[in-house]
């Protein structure tokens, strides 16, 4: 399989809203960055994905070098939430960047693996919309001790789609002969054209599919629900018919007894007929 082009809103910006992310700006000239590059990776494989270690060379992306105001190698940041939580610069100790780490990780991991129930279904109990990123964290906690929970993945994916589309797929591609998630992967693949379309902000429609998505984004699901359904009233054709089939993927992945289902499966399909 190709490896995808990096993509620094996927992998860096998306991905700091499900874990933290640390940055590693390096080049291969650079003899300090090569000193630090496998202290990062041996402390990234210890942590079991507690947070994603990113290598960017500024020779091939010298455009997000230069927006980073990068002058100096090696230099690492840490993300969270799309925002710089700290960094450092130069080849640092392992027990030094552990440290620092550490004292990071404690402060935004707020859920920890031993802290969730080891039942799934008592986990789901807390579930409420979808999708939510502060219950998608607990979800990557407890698929990380039951790797091989089926059930737990399919629950992981249907949050985890709305922020980094690509590894959702991925994480059900290689069992696509199982109907139930063959089924999902076509929810999966309508709500990854959703998440990445380029509306134009000028069309009427396109502002109310843009204020849906940030609403459930947002964990504003009524309110997003509310601009889909106003939008298929407008032209249920827009851009080959996303809005009825982003409705559609909803109502699936959160099932016919979903609160919101029963609430506005019925005023969603008045207005696509």
């Amino acid at each position: 399989m190709q490896e995808e082009p990096f993509d620094f809103k996927r992998d860096v910006v998306d991905l700091s809203f499900v874990k933290p992310v640390l940055i590693d700006f390096w080049a291969e000239w650079c003899g300090p960055c090569k000193v630090l590059g496998p202290i990062l990776e041996g402390l990234e494989q210890e942590d079991h994905g507690k947070w994603e270690l990113v290598k960017i060379d500024t020779e091939e992306f010298q455009e997000i070098a230069t927006y980073f105001k990068i002058q100096s190698i090696p230099n690492c940041k840490l993300v969270f939430e799309g925002k710089i939580i700290d960094e450092f610069s130069g080849a640092q100790s392992k027990a030094t960047i552990r440290k620092w780490l550490d004292a990071h990780l404690s402060k935004l991991i707020v859920e920890e693996v031993n802290a969730e129930p080891d039942d799934l279904n008592e986990l789901l109990q807390d579930q409420t919309d979808i999708p939510d990123q502060n219950f998608l964290k607990r979800l990557y906690s407890f698929v990380e001790t039951h790797t091989d929970n089926k059930k737990a993945i399919l629950a992981l994916v249907k949050h985890e789609v709305f922020f980094n589309p690509d590894l959702a797929i991925e994480r059900i591609k290689q069992a696509t002969e199982d109907k139930e998630i063959q089924e999902l992967h076509d929810d999966l693949l309508v709500i990854k054209t959703w998440v990445e379309a380029d509306w134009k902000a000028d069309h009427p429609i396109a502002q109310k599919l843009i204020l849906a998505r940030k609403y459930l984004l947002e964990n504003k699901i009524q309110e997003a629900v509310d601009e889909i359904i106003s939008s298929i009233h407008m032209d249920v054709t827009f851009g080959e018919g996303i809005a009825r089939k982003m409705g559609i993927a909803l109502f699936h992945i959160w099932g016919p007894q979903h609160p919101m289902t029963k609430e506005n499966r019925k005023l969603f399909d008045m207005a696509i007929w």
